[in-house]
């Protein structure tokens, strides 16, 4: 599914509007890292590319963004043959990132030439994914996503059930847990709080299990908190809409 480089889109986003907004995006990443006194190279932008077509993918790819993140399998696999050609003839590689929630009869071709998985959300999810990942003979590399406000309508788990889930996952080998992910919560006043209490639940696993996993990451903020996420410790931020604006909108 190559893709076709004479494509035009409906409405004014360009080429140039896409490589205008990574750059404003990694400045914007810039000031938030240096106000935290962090590096900006401690975050990793995930270019979320699930509201447009391969070809804006591709310019998003183009200015600079190897890291490119979906929500629904369908949408991932038919990125991923789009991208396969390119690929195939040059070094800079796409990293693909799976950010939503995944069914495990859909696991085994998503898992297949993923970078990373935000949303680990079950044992019964591992559980599939350790079947998979021994069929291919890969390992995949993960992040469970907690639902650190609690809110019923999220998906994830629950703060409190964390360590008999981390606990459960240490017995997956196929399964490299790197960290976790989340969101702030919609009734959540100030993003800060909830990424700031999912940074602590990941410092307080780390301790509890040091021996088993290396919880580096922490995937948490979006197109419209990534700041306040990044000022709180997370390491890698999904940006969407952002990044699809039209110049001077």
């Amino acid at each position: 599914m190559p893709i076709d480089e004479s494509k035009s889109l409906v409405g004014s986003v360009s080429s140039e509007s896409v490589a205008h907004q990574w750059s404003l995006v990694n400045q914007r990443v810039a000031e938030a890292c240096k106000r935290s006194g962090r590096a900006a190279s401690e975050v990793t932008i995930v270019g979320i590319t699930k509201y447009v077509d391969a070809q804006t993918a591709k310019w998003l790819w183009d200015a600079g963004c190897t890291d490119l993140g979906e929500s629904r399998p369908q949408s991932l696999w038919e990125k991923q043959a789009a991208f396969d050609a390119i690929n195939l003839s040059v070094d800079r590689k796409v990293r693909w990132h799976f950010i939503g929630h995944l069914q495990r009869n859909k696991s085994l071709k998503t898992v297949a030439n993923l970078s990373l998985l935000h949303s680990l959300d079950s044992v019964r999810l591992a559980q599939q994914i350790q079947k998979d990942a021994e069929s291919l003979g890969i390992l995949v590399d993960a992040l469970v996503e907690v639902n650190v406000s609690g809110e019923p309508n999220k998906t994830g788990i629950l703060s409190e059930e964390l360590p008999t889930v981390l606990n459960e996952l240490s017995r997956f080998d196929r399964i490299h847990v790197k960290g976790l992910m989340g969101m702030a919560g919609l009734q959540t006043t100030t993003p800060s709080t909830d990424f700031a209490k999912l940074r602590a639940l990941r410092d307080e696993m780390e301790i509890r299990f040091g021996d088993r996993f290396q919880l580096n990451q922490l995937s948490m903020g979006m197109s419209g908190d990534f700041e306040e996420a990044i000022e709180e410790g997370s390491t890698m931020v999904r940006i969407g809409s952002l990044l699809f604006e039209p110049i001077g909108s």
